[in-house]
């Protein structure tokens, strides 16, 4: 009789080969399941960290940096409980319908009573023109304040096309000799012709990119930007919203 070992019967192997194979299928299974949920993962926390601020997607609800309003013209009451600030440059059109048809509104509706101020900041980005102009207009409110809205306005009333430089030192004499009655016209053209305000018209324009300010006119209520601010019924309706949340 031999002493060899007969062989593994033949379903038993097989038996042995589909344990191992359901096993390698867990194992795989369970590393797959890993996997896809680490991916998932990392998916869910880049999206999380890109994901942008509410306020950066709706410009409506952006705060501003800290405005000096010392340093800036203003109409109206200067502790009035609401604060509006206009961005503007003295070459663009839209800047012109903003200041003749909604800012008379604005003046005659909540400025007279007291319950608005209006500031005017120049944001210039149409060119050396608009930098001139600024200079202008710095100059006289700086120096003869209580006339600076008349030069505001009659510069405003001056513009000519923009595509076109039309600003020119001879037309900034003439509207400041028509509106500032004790105006010292060889130092204002001095003030011109150096530029003497242009660190002024950039600290404007820095202020006015660090609000990420992006077009001229842009209209500021108590620190958040007005979608449409030549639709005097919008502005009217953020002007009220604001004065209500004050009282």
């Amino acid at each position: 009789m031999s002493n060899k070992k007969k062989p593994k019967n033949h379903y038993e192997q097989e038996k042995v080969t589909r344990r191992k194979q359901r096993q390698i299928v867990v194992i795989s299974t369970a590393l797959v399941i890993i996997l896809l949920v680490a991916i998932i993962g990392i998916v869910l926390k880049t999206q999380q960290s890109s994901q942008p601020n509410e306020n950066q997607n709706n410009p409506s609800s952006q705060e501003t940096p800290s405005i000096n309003y010392k340093e800036q013209p203003i109409m109206g009451t200067a502790n009035a409980p609401v604060k509006l600030v206009e961005f503007g440059d003295y070459r663009c059109p839209y800047c012109k319908e903003f200041d003749q048809r909604i800012v008379p509104k604005i003046k005659k509706d909540f400025i007279d009573n007291g319950k608005v101020s209006f500031t005017f900041i120049n944001y210039t980005i149409l060119g050396k023109g608009s930098q001139l102009a600024a200079n202008a207009a710095e100059m006289i409110y700086h120096q003869y304040p209580d006339s600076f809205w008349n030069f505001h306005k009659a510069l405003y009333a001056a513009q000519g096309d923009e595509k076109k430089e039309w600003v020119t030192k001879d037309l900034l004499t003439s509207i400041a000799k028509k509106t500032v009655p004790s105006l010292d016209e060889k130092n204002y053209k001095q003030t011109l012709d150096d530029l003497s305000y242009q660190n002024n018209v950039i600290q404007d324009y820095n202020l006015a990119k660090s609000m990420k300010v992006e077009v001229v006119p842009s209209l500021f209520i108590d620190g958040k930007l007005v979608n449409n601010p030549l639709d005097y019924d919008v502005v009217k309706e953020a002007i009220n919203h604001s004065l209500k949340q004050g009282d």
